[in-house]
């Protein structure tokens, strides 16, 4: 008889011993790509965290703020602003990737019916507009309070584009694609009433809307129709400077600032603040990392405990696989012996030992390699929570943060990485099943058998 047909007999006929052997393949199987997995994803991580998303520092004016006759704070208009020219020579400093300047207003339009807010009036009927750059690098949509769910972000090569809100759009009836015209407006309050201060409308702008997005988080606040978060359109530079609310060039909102390496992010604002051009008595400058800080310890100390748990599995599951076959092998001798009697070589009996573990192996792996998708997956989930980095590069400016890559994507193996998993532990059980044979090929025949007996 064929030495591969006596393994394929053997292993129909002795279930119970061929189950035990799959267990164990099976389970080492998924906790060593499971491992290895997230041990990839955590390299990956912290490599894009640093290269991808980077860090960044704000400048923007002091804000005047006063109390008026009836007790109430007021906030003044900045006198005080960033130009073009100052953006350049920061930008000249290196390492910053992106610039973000702000300006804000006002605005009305015949299309748009904007959400009432407090003491709403016809004359009150305007939205807040936030003109900038990179609308997917405004505070609401970096926060994740708001989400863009049709069309594009606004990015520096835009013209006449808006953003606006899903509950804006639905009581407007405007969609994606749609142009509207935008006048300026002057929001104040006045003995009580929400009035706008420009009467006589002079500039106009046509305006594309290339994309609607939606808040994450309601506004409980009474304010005035201006206030309300619904009501805020997103606008590239070139809105207000048509309506003449602002100057070309000339910023008085907040300027941000992108760098590609947040351990750099110290020095370079420590050379944005030696700059004579900005007076440091009127502007301030912030920084955020992005936890990144926070974020790599976490990643690094978890890469740790993933080696550690994959030298220790790798260790452990060896020896208990070998010990396994060892005892699996000791119940064996006697067949052993009776096939060494009858003229069947040590090579074919080690050959044949070898062809069932790796025949039940083979199975094992190719199911372990399904089952762990799901274990990785939910390992990801916990382990990395709310880690996922938002790349920040020009496809995310366009699609929007949300649109960055998918945690699964950094916890997927290649090709190449899983079967080089799958081709060591095809060694591990070789030499298992090798060192567990070696009182097959040290014995004699007579030996075995009297050792049986």
């Amino acid at each position: 008889m064929h030495f591969t047909r006596r393994v394929f007999l053997y292993i129909s006929r002795k279930r119970g011993k061929t189950i035990s052997l799959f267990l164990i393949i099976f389970i080492v199987a998924v906790f060593l790509v499971s491992c290895f997995s997230v041990l990839h994803a955590s390299e990956r991580l912290v490599e894009d965290i640093r290269t991808s998303i980077g860090a960044a520092f704000y400048i923007r004016a002091n804000t005047e703020v006063s109390m008026n006759e009836n007790g109430e704070t007021e906030v003044k208009k900045n006198k005080v602003h960033i130009t073009q020219k100052i953006v350049d020579e920061i930008m000249r400093i290196g390492e910053i990737k992106y610039c973000n300047p702000m300006n804000y207003g006002f605005a009305k339009s015949d299309a748009i019916h904007f959400i009432p807010g407090e003491k709403h009036t016809e004359e009150s009927d305007m939205g807040k507009v936030t003109a900038l750059r990179f609308s997917a690098l405004a505070p609401g949509f970096t926060d994740e309070t708001a989400v863009l769910t049709e069309g594009a972000h606004i990015t520096e090569t835009d013209g006449g584009k808006i953003l606006i809100s899903e509950q804006l759009a639905k009581a407007n009836q405007l969609s994606v694609g749609d142009t509207l015209t935008l006048t300026h407006a002057r929001f104040k309050e006045s003995d009580g009433a929400y009035i706008d201060e420009i009467s006589v409308k002079t500039a106009y702008v046509q305006v594309e809307v290339c994309g609607i997005y939606k808040l994450n988080k309601k506004d409980a606040a009474i304010k005035p129709t201006a206030g309300v978060a619904e009501n805020e359109i997103y606008a590239s530079l070139d809105v207000l400077n048509t309506l003449h609310e602002s100057e070309v060039g000339v910023y008085t909102g907040e300027v941000d600032f992108y760098i590609t390496d947040p351990a750099r992010l110290e020095s370079v604002t420590r050379n944005v603040r030696q700059m004579d051009s900005i007076d440091w008595t009127t502007h301030f400058i912030r920084t955020n990392d992005f936890q990144y800080s926070r974020m790599a310890d976490r990643l690094s100390s978890l890469g740790d405990l993933m080696k550690i748990l994959l030298l220790l599995v790798s260790v452990v599951s060896s020896a208990v696989l070998t010990l396994f076959l060892m005892m699996r092998m000791r119940g064996r001798m006697q067949e052993a012996g009776i096939l060494l009697s009858v003229g069947i070589s040590k090579r074919e009996i080690v050959a044949g030992f070898l062809l069932e573990v790796l025949s039940v192996a083979a199975l094992a792996w190719a199911l372990s390699h399904i089952v762990s998708l799901g274990v990785t997956s939910f390992l990801g989930r916990s382990l990395f929570g709310g880690l996922q980095p938002n790349l920040l590069n020009d496809e995310i400016l366009r699609a929007g943060m949300d649109g960055g890559i998918q945690m699964e994507q950094y916890l997927k193996l290649g090709g190449i990485e899983t079967l080089f998993i799958y081709a060591c532990q095809c060694v591990v059980v070789a030499v298992s099943t090798f060192v567990s044979s070696i009182a097959v090929v040290r014995l004699k025949p007579k030996d075995i058998l009297s050792k049986m007996s």
